[in-house]
């Protein structure tokens, strides 16, 4: 555009009528274009003059924002005459990442608002992948480097307890090294899923299997444990010993949430696409700080746990198609809700 005056007005004594009637044309076509774009571009804009007053802005401007211009440049307090870049975080009209650039030019300052929300979170989860493959890695070259001592360290306390009238101290270096042993299995089987081995089946199954083992658990504590399946259950693709794996986590955690002659109910029902199972406890709850965060690794209110378990849950559950939820409040009990898609939807989405 500069340069498009300048050579008018070098030339305009050459120009006849005809000629400066094309370059006014040309130039007001450019013009309706420039501003077009200026009213509909995704990125705000915001000209400022020399002592800071708002020349003009468009819509995005305002859009992104949520506010009165004028209000919001107070608030930012841009920079006359200087380049800056900066991120801030706003709440209205949503939750957004807004990067507020500012540029100088000869009459004053140009302001662009963009919105990188979706590309801080982007950046954010490629981070954590990066991070998690590091920290993978490494978790499983030290596993597998403390894995052994630990074979060999139990073996010898052993033995020592067949030589030992008072075996105490050796058994609870025992439980010491199992625990540890424990957590090791843990941090390998995070590390190395397995693919499930899927077959039809009903979900019913690998809950029954760990009801049974953990009768004599229920039973000692006086835990009345209740199963009902509301109607005809349809069949799902399942790997049973992973599913076995997932409720015995998931009763195990009810187990430890509840008191003495508490209760957890079991309810297992079906729609047009999933078969949801819910394991409701009368239990201690849980904040929504741990309710956020409760499928991630190492977060745990348990004094001896990990994390890895429910993470492991809700792999094993995203590896069969399906998903978990929660819900929770301190003081009145947890309740999850896991849902497998049905054969007949699984049938449906490979025809479509």
């Amino acid at each position: 555009m500069k340069d498009f005056f300048n050579g008018v007005r070098r030339h305009i004594g050459k120009l006849d009528a005809k000629l400066l009637r094309e370059q006014y044309e040309r130039l007001s076509d450019e013009l309706v274009a420039l501003d077009t774009l200026f009213e509909t571009i995704s990125i705000g804009i915001i000209f400022l003059n020399e002592q800071g007053g708002i020349v003009k802005s468009n819509p995005a401007a305002r859009e992104l924002l949520g506010i009165d211009i004028k209000d919001a440049m107070e608030s930012l307090a841009i920079p006359l005459g200087k380049s800056t870049k900066r991120d801030i975080d706003i709440s209205y009209p949503i939750e957004r990442t807004l990067e507020i650039k500012s540029v100088p030019v000869d009459s004053g300052t140009i302001v662009y608002i963009d919105d990188v929300t979706a590309e801080r979170a982007r950046t954010e989860e490629e981070l954590r992948v990066g991070a998690t493959r590091a920290v993978r890695d490494l978790a499983a070259g030290v596993a597998h480097e403390i894995g052994n001592p630990l074979n060999a360290l139990s073996l010898n306390l052993q033995l020592l307890k067949r030589s030992t009238k008072d075996s105490s101290e050796i058994d609870e270096c025992l439980n010491q090294v199992e625990r540890l042993s424990g957590i090791i299995q843990g941090f390998l089987q995070a590390l190395r899923p397995s693919k499930p081995n899927l077959s039809r089946g009903t979900i019913a199954d690998p809950i029954k299997s760990c009801l049974a083992t953990m009768k004599n658990l229920f039973e000692e504590r006086g835990i009345l444990v209740s199963l009902d399946l509301v109607g005809a259950i349809p069949s799902v693709a399942l790997d049973k010993s992973q599913m076995e794996q997932v409720f015995f986590n998931l009763l195990k955690n009810a187990l430890e949430a509840v008191k003495d002659g508490g209760s957890i109910d079991i309810d297992i029902s079906s729609d047009d696409n999933d078969v949801i199972t819910t394991i409701r406890d009368n239990g201690l709850g849980m904040n929504a700080e741990q309710v956020t965060h409760l499928f991630e690794p190492y977060k745990t209110s348990k004094e001896h746990g990990t994390g890895l378990g429910l993470m492991i849950t809700a792999r094993i559950i995203r590896d069969h198609g399906g998903s978990i939820a929660v819900e929770s409040q301190l003081g009145e009990g947890t309740t999850f809700t896991v849902r497998l898609p049905r054969i007949e939807r699984r049938i449906r989405a490979l025809k479509g």
